[in-house]
């Protein structure tokens, strides 16, 4: 899906994509969210809600581009450091 703006059914495409890039990668959390504030979207996860972490993007720059495209360009940069959290934390949140 293209991301056509900055509304709720678009960040809701968003946080799919991200959560499906996270998952091609066997990485998954217990808690995945988007938000949105000021034109800054913040991609939400964790295992436990105490270690929440995130990753901010600026919205307005991403108009025009696939959904599946922005998750990869935002995430395969750190997926290393994603798994390994993802691994550390798993414990958690039971």
């Amino acid at each position: 899906m293209k991301f056509t703006s900055i509304s709720p059914a678009n960040i809701d495409e968003l946080c799919i994509a991200f959560e499906s890039c996270l998952s091609r990668h066997d990485i998954a959390f217990k808690y995945v969210d988007m938000r949105e504030d000021n034109g800054i979207i913040s991609f939400i996860f964790c295992n436990d809600p105490k270690e929440a972490r995130s990753v901010e993007l600026e919205g307005s720059r991403f108009i025009g581009l696939e959904t599946d495209y922005i998750a990869k360009e935002i995430l395969e940069p750190i997926l290393p450091r994603l798994k390994e959290y993802a691994k550390n934390n798993n414990h958690r949140f039971e």
